[in-house]
């Protein structure tokens, strides 16, 4: 272990005692709860972020909330979960493992709640009473939000201090676990990816994988260092930020735990995406793969975890970096194949087809790279900024083009006069695919709010001089791409010239960070995606058996609704998640979150909606069935968590520091 974490740092004992310490206050805070137990119907295992390794975001098994029971006795919260030792709660999506026999022999349906402080929370998912708790890394801590990452330097975008720090905003005051981990149900064991610093800072951290037994969270085996090597690039190198969800598949009879991550700073030295291959049977990393050798190519997506099909394919959708389609994929759709080791042969992940869009020194206006250069040699500084650092723009001088949109509305385009090098925070992987792999298609989106469908089976495997040529390179899609969160008039989504992208209807950003909810409509006959961008309204689009998008309806709620005004508006839209029981469409809802404000920069409340996303209001509208504005119930907005429906209950991840639980009103 690196001599770092040989500093002084309290006992596992006295941590204990710290974490036993705090379940007196939680069981204060369930006192002030309404008294009322959430519903007491069949509980659908959620074991992985967003339902299934498609990342559909969809429960097919709910068989109590339905359109006219929600309709009926509306929704109402009856109970708080808080999560401990952070202010904020978690960043990680609840996950629920029904039937789980504890140590005090009795069976529960459990939820699992891991804080951004290092603590582990299981709970009854029906009341929220506590099972176990337990605190994660030993010896060390979470990061404490507000330690400075770099030398002196005057923060961007009205960020607190005079120092660079993990979140300049300082709205998380602690970082430890950020992805949402994976459960395996029939070992009942649940894997983590923590941060944990003997000192709480980030120069110190390291990430270790931690594997508990969900019957009393104990570790299942030691933390196991987070490290590896690929190419010249070297994980520890430098400050990593982990925020992709975990995944657990099988391949070859191997159940492996696989996950992704970026770099704090993307424009830093040794910035690269990586992606792990986690063994189950011998709790060891068996193989890494960084997606860049240059910079860049983090892999965030909003939080979303990388996606499997049943052949055991990885997909996910990189960020800001380097290009040369061989060994660098920045702001590519990519393909990969896990092997795992056999006799003398190493395992290995090594991506095996991809998509790209643009590169990001063309699309931030600057020359394009000559085809024999490979990409990054010598990219100007500029040319790519930290994930998230903001866009750092001037409306000033603006050119202002009027349109109308599909639906023959008026818009306008707002295209800002901007130096070189402004648009390199336009990450492609600012949300993940949505991947419907029963018709081989996976529709890739990002900040331009464009939805790109892609064929599973031939990606493309773009290179820079195919790029020269953009609309040869869009025939290699399944079908042309569309504008998925908004309508901003007659613009091409693939223009010859990508700076063509650089703008924003009504002056306000378009941006995508929530995975497009799937889900096959039984009226249409169709599978269908639901999107929620920023600044704009929920969206509803059909996609058919060859992947052609085709626009259904949308909302008549706004995300960011008190920000829109003040361009470049607010963030990060809506997230959300559906359930039916079966193919009944009386069944179907879908609950969303968003936020008032601008999230991104400050705490802001937020507001939870249930739709009917099947019969359609006037005008071609999604209805609501239940607004939690019309019942002054108040919440401040988690900006990476979806709500989800589960046995008759709604969870909804809080910034309060907790998960409020919603069911039918009595």
């Amino acid at each position: 272990m690196n001599a770092a974490f040989s500093v002084s740092w309290p006992t596992l004992a006295s941590r204990i005692a710290i974490v036993a310490s705090l379940c007196v206050s939680s069981a204060n805070l369930a006192a002030q709860a309404t008294g009322q137990a959430a519903a007491q119907g069949t509980m659908s295992p959620w074991l992985t972020r967003a339902f299934d390794n498609s990342r559909s975001g969809w429960n097919p098994h709910e068989t109590i909330l339905t359109q006219a029971s929600v309709a009926a006795k509306g929704i109402d919260r009856v109970t708080i979960v808080p999560v401990m030792g952070d202010a904020r709660g978690m960043e990680a999506q609840p996950l629920i493992l029904p039937g789980v026999k504890v140590a005090n022999g009795s069976t529960h349906d459990l939820m699992l709640l891991p804080s951004m402080a290092n603590i582990v929370r299981a709970v009854d998912a029906h009341d929220g009473s506590e099972l176990w708790t337990v605190p994660l890394g030993s010896p060390g801590q979470p990061i404490v939000g507000s330690t400075a990452t770099g030398p002196r330097k005057r923060n961007p975008d009205g960020c607190v201090g005079d120092f660079p720090t993990i979140d300049c905003h300082a709205i998380n005051d602690k970082w430890g676990v950020l992805s949402t981990p994976v459960i395996d149900p029939e070992t009942q064991r649940a894997y983590l990816v923590a941060w944990v610093s003997p000192d709480g800072t980030p120069q110190n951290a390291k990430h270790f994988v931690f594997v508990l037994n969900l019957r009393d969270g104990s570790q299942v085996v030691p933390q196991v260092p987070v490290a590896g090597t690929s190419g010249s690039q070297d994980y520890a190198s430098t400050m990593r930020k982990q925020r992709s969800s975990l995944l657990l598949t099988s391949i070859d009879g191997h159940k492996t735990v696989f996950w992704a991550s970026g770099t704090v700073s993307e424009s830093g030295k040794g910035a690269a995406g990586w992606v792990f291959a986690f063994d189950c049977a011998t709790n060891t990393i068996t193989s890494t793969l960084a997606l860049t050798q240059g910079e860049g190519a983090g892999i965030w997506m909003g939080g979303q975890g990388l996606a499997a099909d049943a052949q055991g394919f990885l997909y996910a959708i990189t960020g800001n970096g380097d290009f040369d389609g061989k060994t660098q994929f920045g702001e590519s759709f990519v393909k990969m194949k896990y092997t795992p080791s056999s006799g003398s042969t190493a395992a290995s992940i090594q991506v095996v087809d991809h998509w790209t869009p643009w590169l990001d020194l063309v699309r931030s206006g600057q020359q394009r790279l000559p085809a024999d250069k490979v990409a990054g040699d010598s990219a100007p500084t500029e040319a790519m900024k930290p994930v998230g650092g903001g866009m750092n723009m001037s409306l000033k001088g603006a050119r202002l083009v009027a349109n109308l949109d599909s639906q023959g509305k008026p818009v306008m385009d707002v295209f800002p006069a901007m130096a070189s090098g402004n648009w390199s925070d336009e990450d492609w992987g600012s949300a993940g695919p949505a991947c419907i792999f029963s018709i081989g298609v996976c529709i890739a989106t990002g900040k331009d709010g464009i939805g790109y469908p892609i064929k599973t089976s031939s990606l493309g495997n773009t290179t820079v001089l195919g790029l020269k040529n953009p609309k040869a390179n869009c025939a290699k899609l399944a079908s042309p791409p569309v504008w998925l969160t908004i309508d901003p008039g007659p613009n091409d989504p693939c223009p010859l010239n990508p700076t063509a992208l650089n703008f924003m209807p009504w002056g306000n950003t378009a941006h995508l960070h929530m995975t497009p909810v799937q889900f096959f409509d039984p009226v249409l006959n169709s599978w269908t995606i639901f999107a929620w961008g920023e600044n704009a309204q929920l969206h509803k689009w059909a996609v058919s058996k060859t992947g052609a998008l085709k626009y259904i309806a949308q909302s008549n709620e706004f995300a960011s609704a008190d920000s829109r005004n003040n361009s470049p508006g607010g963030m990060p839209g809506g997230f959300c998640s559906g359930a039916s029981n079966g193919a009944d469409p009386d069944s179907a809802l879908l609950v969303c979150t968003i936020p008032y404000g601008d999230a991104n920069a400050r705490l802001t409340n937020g507001r939870l909606l249930v739709y009917d996303p099947i019969h359609l209001g006037p005008n071609n509208t999604l209805r609501v069935l239940w607004d939690s504005q019309s019942f002054g119930k108040q919440f401040l907005f988690n900006k990476f968590d979806p709500p989800i429906i589960d046995g008759g209950n709604i969870y909804v991840p809080n910034y309060n520091g907790g998960v409020d639980l919603y069911a039918l009103a009595r």
